[in-house]
């Protein structure tokens, strides 16, 4: 409840409290800030030039702060523009020949990744597509986080930090897959707007049924002829029984005879280590020193590793 008793004897640290409420208090009761959004054509001997901006009329709410924009932080348009005249002449202060070079997208988080799941059909073409898959996208929020974890257990991508990095079996699997049916988005849009057909009567459900069971065929027999282009791993004989190989899987590497015990987990103290890594060990090698182990109680620490004289990971600092 706001009162009519002014605060006394505040210290600094309080007195910045007591303001920044009071003034975000004033803030919500203030008018809007409304501005000019303006786009700016340029001419410098026949070259055009387009500057976006904005020019405030109204201060508004920021006015309670005497907030001015940030020009690090906002949008191009969404920067201050001083006030300008139609045909009005500017004086070139200076200039400056950039080159410059695109930039790939950047990696996918676990949290980006949900949301482009969520909002694939930004990637479709067709409208009644996209609306039919606005609202459920790939997945549901139910089954997107274990779609992910799929990802993870069959060796498709690995975790580096923050960032998913797709493996070679990944990006193997992508390049035989990416231009077949059964990786094409819109056919998760052409499922949602049949269902909305069935739903209001429009489609039978039986037609919707046959045409699922003809899709199951076509893709089954376009994915048996797919051939995976997969980089072929040097056999590696078991270091401990000196008979038989080695079997790689996703999260370990083990002897292939039962009889032997060799087990290697490729996940070290929360650091996945590479086949190149594991080969290193398996033929009694040390490793580069390693970055991004993690301690049981949180700490990070860089260390080379060797097996030891009864096969387990040895590191060393």
């Amino acid at each position: 409840l706001i009162t009519d008793c002014l605060p006394q004897t505040l210290n600094y640290d309080e007195r910045k409290i007591y303001d920044l409420i009071a003034g975000r208090m004033l803030e919500a009761f203030s008018g809007a800030c409304i501005k000019d959004i303006t786009t700016v054509t340029l001419n410098c001997q026949g070259i055009l030039y387009q500057v976006k901006g904005a020019v405030t009329k109204e201060q508004g709410w920021r006015d309670v702060f005497h907030e001015k924009s940030d020009p690090n932080k906002e949008k191009e348009e969404d920067r201050e523009l001083p006030p300008l005249i139609k045909g009005q002449e500017l004086t070139v202060s200076q200039f400056q020949l950039l080159e410059k070079l695109t930039k790939p997208k950047p990696l996918h988080t676990e949290a980006s990744l949900l949301g482009a799941m969520e909002t694939a059909a930004k990637e479709l073409e067709s409208e009644e597509q996209r609306l039919a898959l606005q609202t459920c996208g790939i997945g549901t929020p139910a089954t997107r986080a274990s779609i992910i974890e799929t990802l993870f257990n069959r060796d498709y991508m690995t975790r580096d930090k923050k960032c998913l990095v797709p493996t070679e079996k990944g990006l193997a699997v992508y390049r035989a897959v990416k231009d077949k049916r059964i990786a094409d988005v819109e056919m998760t849009g052409m499922w949602e707007e049949a269902f909305a057909k069935i739903e209001s009567g429009e489609v039978v459900a039986g037609n919707f049924t046959k045409g699922i069971e003809v899709y199951t065929e076509q893709i089954t027999t376009e994915l048996l002829q797919v051939k995976l282009d997969l980089p072929k791993q040097e056999i590696l004989t078991c270091p401990k029984c000196k008979a038989v190989p080695v079997n790689f899987y996703p999260k370990v590497v083990k002897c292939s005879d039962p009889a032997c015990d060799l087990v290697l987990f490729s996940i070290i103290c929360g650091k996945k280590l590479s086949n190149d890594v594991i080969h290193l060990l398996l033929t009694g090698k040390q490793t580069g020193v390693l970055k991004g182990f993690k301690s049981k109680t949180g700490k990070r620490f860089d260390a080379a590793l060797t097996l030891d004289g009864d096969f387990k990971i040895k590191f060393h600092f």
